[in-house]
């Protein structure tokens, strides 16, 4: 049992989540999928609360929310879903339909579900995007690029697409459910990844995660390819959902853990200890405070030389992938497959002025190459 001294009052929380993800959590009619609702917007938005509160010098309160919610979120989940969900988890709050093709489940997003997508990143800016038909078509043939497995669990698990403008990130795959409890998907994607190439996406994503300031650190991706960024971001995404059902990861989310849970899992095995904590010799330093997007507190690309160094002797292909294991699957069988299939190379150069200092291609890591026998084996 938690000692009271370290539970945080409600109105501490609220203060720093904010009123309305926690008021529309508890709206959630039932309790599994208020710790569903809570763990999606918490593990999405962790490290920005811990910086805004050490901003404030309180890191008693820090280390007070983190123990209360992470036991919340991680132990005290009923693993039976109940009938009904939160509004942004209910089917029939979106506009999809399995009878649809997936070329027309490119959907307008309903109003409900861009609300709950604004308050969820804190931004009043999102809308809803349409593609055009020539970016349907496009979106058509990248998506008769994925493996043939890959299409066949998304024509029978994903409920709808949908572009968003202004999307912090490429892309999201998201749990609905039906009245009956069974768990569906939908897809969110940024309209960017159909206009930048894959090469300037990757370089944005992977920049962001740094500031822009004087210093001398510059960070460079290669990535031999004019493909649009969508196939990077739906080959990611697709592989989130080939994981939610097939379990490569125990679980792609901390709320889906239960008693049936194998852990580990050939492809966390030595590696992670759990779903965002890595072995010793893995968890370099900065790891857990590294995100995209501005989606938290960017690191001082001082650090970048170290953080690359220290990646390089991982099983990590991306540090992107270096949050999770979730994550970590997503990245490497994406950076795997599109390196097998297309011949689409991503290597990060580290320059300090004009010299290079790190030059990292996971096609090239043995460690990250120890693990292809089991990409290999999702498409036999």
């Amino acid at each position: 049992m938690l000692d009271k001294q370290i539970i945080p009052t409600k109105e501490e929380i609220r203060k720093f989540i904010g009123e309305k993800s926690i008021e529309n959590c508890e709206n959630s009619p039932t309790s599994p999928n208020k710790h569903a609702c809570f763990t999606t917007i918490f593990s999405k938005h962790y490290q920005k609360y811990i910086d805004r509160i050490k901003k404030n010098d309180n890191y008693l309160l820090m280390k007070r929310i983190c123990i209360v919610l992470f036991t919340f979120l991680l132990f005290s989940c009923n693993n039976q879903r109940e009938n009904q969900a939160h509004s942004f988890q209910r089917m029939e709050n979106y506009n999809g339909n399995f009878d649809l093709s997936i070329k027309d489940r490119l959907l307008d997003t309903p109003s409900v579900i861009i609300d709950f997508l604004n308050q969820l990143d804190n931004v009043n800016n999102y809308s809803s995007y349409e593609l055009n038909n020539q970016e349907k078509q496009i979106f058509m043939d990248y998506f008769e690029l994925l493996p043939s497995n890959y299409i066949s669990i998304i024509a029978e698990k994903v409920y709808g697409i949908y572009f968003v403008n202004n999307f912090l990130g490429g892309g999201m795959t998201l749990p609905i459910f039906d009245n009956d409890g069974n768990m569906f998907m939908v897809l969110f994607f940024n309209p960017g990844i159909m206009r930048q190439n894959i090469s300037e996406w990757i370089t944005f994503r992977d920049n962001s995660a740094f500031t822009i300031n004087d210093s001398k650190i510059f960070i460079n991706i290669e990535i031999n390819s004019q493909y649009f960024a969508l196939i990077h971001t739906l080959v990611h995404e697709a592989s989130h959902i080939y994981d939610y059902y097939n379990y490569v990861t125990p679980y792609t989310e901390p709320f889906l853990r239960s008693d049936k849970t194998i852990f580990p899992t050939e492809f966390v095995k030595d590696i992670w200890i759990n779903y965002d904590e890595p072995i010793q010799e893995y968890n370099f330093i900065l790891r857990e405070n590294i995100y995209s997007y501005d989606l938290g507190e960017r690191t001082s690309k001082n650090y970048a030389i170290d953080i690359y160094q220290a990646l390089k002797k991982t099983s990590f292909s991306s540090i992107y992938g270096s949050k999770n294991w979730a994550e970590d699957f997503a990245e490497g069988f994406t950076w795997w497959y599109l390196y097998e299939y297309f011949n689409i190379n991503y290597i990060t150069n580290v320059f300090e002025d004009k010299n290079l200092l790190i030059l990292y291609d996971p096609n090239e890591n043995e460690l990250v190459k120890a693990r292809y026998k089991i990409f290999e084996a999702i498409l036999e």
